[in-house]
């Protein structure tokens, strides 16, 4: 009995900053990696390495969990492809997480013995471990981009484990994974790259406000995506053709763990993204009750399709797969029912998050139990099959505790999450009173009881009846196999007997962060799984399942073989490829007549283009004949004026060697004359010198004299006589001086003339 209120629910607003996400990741691709390179007989070792990889990433998760009960744990990288990589672990994401850790860590164990039935082992240990990280990269993921990466990396490495056998029926199948999982990563693709054009993020938080005219695409795109890989019909096609001819671990693992990476992502998008942090209004709540109504139909259609056609194969891992296409809807039926119910949607993501934890523990065990019968007996037939239960008790027991988990009997664990999902349609009915609702939950009690029904029928294959002769003989379980099967029932019945544990630890604390409350939430906090309501609904589906599977098994119904045109195939995917085929043929056709129209254009065009270059060429051609003759008409004239111009200037070079000769002979009687005028010039400075000089002594001695006179003048003895007689000497001396001045000059010029003659 759970009975914890609100208030005493711990708080999850802190942050942690931590690299232990990006190292939980990392881990299992690196060493997945090394493996590859391990030599083959080293199967020991690569065998240790898987197991104590697949454990480091189960220790790192639960490492994790003190963490996330009280905030989220958040790492990024910002560097890593100019968007970052970024990683955001919260309680929804740990839940996820340790699934798939844990289941990991058992089906890596499992393999042991069933590998060493095997080839490629080498490469199996390696794809195994490195698909362990991609998965683990998908849930501890903190915005879609990263999510996106994982992913990929997810489809890539699993197609590898699909094919493992190499043979035909295994390619035609992993091919037909891969390209459903290509077109899904296209999608998914698309989606992000229009969430960012709309938001401008790519964070997984909720902008339903932001998402504009395209969010109804944007919708579709991430539904087409994400259901891709979890199987929801009309896209599940890959898992009954997958599962068969992949390893039983493998198997275990695609059904159990890898088809919720396709969960996760339409519960991130649909509780997370399509929602709001403020007050939602009239118009949105609208949009969100159509669009949960739609996810919750496509999730009654899964599991209603999938139980049928479960119930109506022969091979015990057709039966599984398409019994897991049925489960994924039970998953969607939850989440549609947690969108339209806005804030009373508790109840349904409580269940839908119960089966998803469920599921991956019966379903994981299944897978294993009945690759232990094919490791021993390589038959998956049911008609080749029967009496196991008297030589593999103990493998007959393990799937008596897992049939009933999936089946929801009371004390195992599909019954807490199945009831928690119908609980969530009742809610609905009681609020909206819709047919389609009630609808929806008559189906659902139906396909509960059809899920019986092919339990019935695959333990009656394998386990009851008369053991085939070819199989008769005893079979020893190796011990790690006991250990694993054991694992399995253990939980199944553990969570079966204690259902709100699950419940008061794990599921209450998210549905608080995504603010569900009311009705709802008030019931999920006191649920008793145990009181007559739920199990007198479980009471009714076991009474309808005996009244369907007795006089289905008398009258040979679930051997019956539905006609190829009510296949999916027939109905759907044939006629949409042949619809493709046609438009893309009709495509081809018009742009291959396209193109051969503009190449016959461009040609003509290409081809006047050539006459016109032509023409001109030729016409160019033409020009430079003429204009040739004229240039060497031009070039002898001009070679005749050559000539002509050669003889004048021999005769003008002639001539100016004459005058240059002439000219030097001037030259040298200019020197000549030079010479001679430089003597004269010589001589004539020599006698001007003396001449001076003479000149010179003359002036000193006619001062002196002067002054004398001058002196005696002054001195003033006989004024008059001495002025009568100064003035008779004076102009006597005066007299002589101009004479000697004039025959001087007289005496320079006659020298400068003659010499001047003479040179």
């Amino acid at each position: 009995m759970f009975a914890v209120a609100p208030e005493h629910l711990p708080d999850l607003s802190r942050v942690y900053y931590s690299s232990l996400p990006l190292w939980i990741t990392l881990l299992p691709l690196l060493v997945g990696t090394g493996l590859y390179f391990f030599k083959s007989g080293a199967d020991t070792l690569r065998k240790v390495i898987s197991l104590l990889a697949s454990l480091s990433a189960l220790v790192g998760v639960i490492m994790l969990l003190p963490m996330v009960l009280s905030g989220t744990v958040l790492y990024d990288l910002v560097d890593f492809m100019q968007m970052g990589l970024f990683f955001e672990v919260d309680l929804v994401g740990w839940i996820f997480a340790f699934l798939i850790a844990f289941i990991w860590f058992l089906a890596t164990l499992f393999s042991f013995v069933y590998m060493d039935f095997e080839h490629n082992r080498r490469r199996y240990y390696s794809v195994l471990i490195i698909t362990l990280g991609a998965m683990l990269g998908i849930v501890l993921a903190g915005d879609f981009f990263t999510l996106f990466l994982f992913f990929e990396l997810m489809t890539l490495s699993s197609f590898i484990l699909v094919i493992h056998e190499q043979n035909r029926e295994a390619m035609q199948a992993g091919l037909l994974y891969l390209y459903l999982g290509i077109a899904g990563g296209l999608a998914l693709l698309f989606a992000i790259m229009m969430l960012y054009s709309a938001t401008g993020t790519v964070d997984i938080t909720p902008v339903l406000e932001n998402l504009g005219p395209n969010r109804t695409a944007i919708y579709v795109l991430f539904l087409i995506g994400f259901g891709v890989k979890a199987g929801l019909v009309p896209l599940h096609i890959w898992l009954p053709q997958a599962h068969p001819v992949a390893p039983s671990p493998a198997s275990a693992l695609l059904s159990g763990i890898m088809i919720k990476a396709g969960a996760y992502g339409i519960l991130r998008v649909s509780l997370v993204l399509y929602s709001s942090t403020g007050e939602i209004s009239t118009a949105d709540t609208a949009y969100l009750f159509n669009l949960g109504s739609v996810l919750m139909w496509i999730g009654i259609i899964t599991m209603l399709s999938g139980a049928i056609m479960a119930l109506l194969q022969g091979n015990m891992k057709r039966i599984l797969a398409y019994s897991s296409v049925s489960q994924i809807g039970y998953i969607a039926t939850g989440f549609g029912a947690a969108v339209f119910m806005g804030t009373e949607g508790a109840m349904g993501f409580a269940g839908s998050m119960y089966h998803i934890i469920n599921h991956a523990f019966f379903k994981a065990g299944l897978f294993m139990m009945v690759g232990t019968i094919y490791m021993y007996t390589h038959e998956l037939e049911l008609s080749r099959l029967g009496g196991m239960l008297k030589k593999m008790p103990f493998v007959g027991a393990t799937f008596i505790i897992a049939a009933c988990g999936i089946a929801g009997i009371p004390g195992f664990n599909g019954y807490p999450s199945k009831t928690l999902i119908h609980d969530a349609l009742l809610i609905a009915i009681k609020y909206n009173d819709l047919f389609s609702i009630e609808l929806a939950e008559k189906i659902f009690t139906l396909t509960s009881a059809l899920t019986i029904c092919y339990f019935i029928k695959l333990f009656r294959g394998v386990f009851l009846g008369p053991v085939p002769e070819k199989l008769d003989r005893s079979y020893k379980l190796a011990l790690s196999t006991k250990i694993v099967l054991s694992t399995f029932a253990a939980i199944i019945i553990a969570i079966g007997l204690f259902p709100n544990y699950i419940l008061e630890r794990f599921l209450v604390l998210p549905s608080e962060v995504l603010k569900y409350e009311g009705y709802a939430m008030d019931h999920l906090y006191h649920f008793n799984f145990f009181e007559w309501h739920p199990l007198e609904a479980m009471l009714i589906v076991v009474i309808l399942a005996l009244v369907i599977y007795v006089p289905g098994l008398y009258r040979n119904w679930f051997n019956w073989q539905p006609p190829p045109w009510l296949s999916i195939y027939a109905l759907l995917y044939r006629p949409l490829t042949n619809r493709l085929m046609i438009l893309t043929c009709k495509a081809g056709l018009v742009l291959d007549s396209t193109v051969d129209s503009v190449y016959n254009q461009s040609g003509n065009a290409a081809r006047n283009v050539c006459d016109f270059v032509g023409n001109v060429d030729h016409g160019l051609d033409s020009f430079y004949k003429k204009w040739g003759l004229i240039g060497s008409k031009l070039a002898e004239s001009s070679k005749d004026m050559d000539e002509k111009l050669d003889k004048l200037y021999q005769r003008s070079g002639k001539a100016a060697r004459k005058l240059a000769d002439k000219s030097a002979d001037m030259d040298s009687a200019l020197d000549k004359a030079y010479k001679k005028t430089g003597k004269a010039a010589q001589n004539l400075a020599k006698h001007s010198n003396d001449l001076d000089k003479a000149l010179n002594v003359a002036y000193d001695k006619a001062g002196k004299k002067t002054r004398d006179e001058v002196e005696k003048h002054l001195a003033g003895k006989n004024k008059k006589q001495d002025k009568d007689e100064s003035d008779k000497w004076t102009t006597k001396n005066l007299s002589f001086d101009n004479l000697l001045l004039v025959l001087v000059l007289g005496i320079v010029l006659i020298v400068i003339f003659y010499f001047g003659r003479s040179s």
